[in-house]
Order: C-alpha cells, then structure tokens, then sequence
C-alpha cells in the first residue's frame, strides 16, 4: 500500500513542475495565478535545477517576470545546475526590459541579508528552548 502512494506522488509532482514550467514558457500568467492561488511551490524546479523566473526570463515574458518576483516572492537569483540565474539568460538572449526588472531586483536582494536573517531566526529560536 505504501508504494502504491510513492508511485502516484511522483508523477503528480513532476507533471506540477511541468506545468508550471510550461505556463512560464508560453507567458500564461493566468496559469501561474491559477497555479499560486491553489498553493503550488512556484519555486519548483526541473531536472537541471531551472526555476519558472529561469525559462520566463530566456523567453522574454516580463508580465510574468514581474509575477513570480512581485506575487509569489520567488528567489530573484535562483542557480541552475550550471550556475546561471535568471539574468544570466535575460542578458544571454538579449531580453533587455527582463534585464532592468531583475536588476531592480537584485538591488533589493542581498544574500548576506539573508545569512543575517537566518542568524537571527537560530539566535531567537536558541533562546525559546
């Protein structure tokens, strides 16, 4: 009985990431709000470790560029397996408005703020036990 629920889990979460994968590519923001509304981790990542912001940001969809940095919160410098960002392939295939929308947004975003906050949280949570 246990393996027949692993065997069905599976499948349903590579056929999320594909479709959230799918809608980035073709620009439905509609079904990346439709996706975000029923709790799907719009973070999901495929076999090369490319996010949603990844194949938006190649295809040029600012729309939904915005939605996922905007909406959903994404990480605006996820890495994929070879190390690149979503920048990197706005930059690599020549998406110029991708490229000012993620710049504004690495403005914003420090990874040290990040290593910062989660001292905080360990330091807060040490002193709760």
């Amino acid at each position: 009985m246990v393996v027949c629920d692993v065997i069905h889990v599976v499948p349903l979460q590579v056929k999320s990431v594909i479709n959230l994968l799918f809608a980035a590519y073709t620009g439905d923001v509609s079904a990346l709000r439709r996706f975000a509304l029923s709790s799907m981790d719009m973070e999901q990542r495929d076999y090369d470790s490319r996010a949603a912001l990844h194949v938006a940001a190649a295809e040029g969809h600012t729309e939904v560029v915005r939605f996922l940095l905007e909406a959903c919160k994404v990480n605006p410098v996820p890495r994929d397996r070879w190390g690149n960002t979503p920048m990197d392939e706005a930059v690599h295939f020549g998406h110029h408005d991708v490229v000012t929308i993620l710049q504004d947004y690495h403005n914003k975003y420090s990874p040290a703020d990040s290593v910062t906050n989660k001292e905080t949280a360990e330091k807060n949570l040490d002193g709760m036990l």
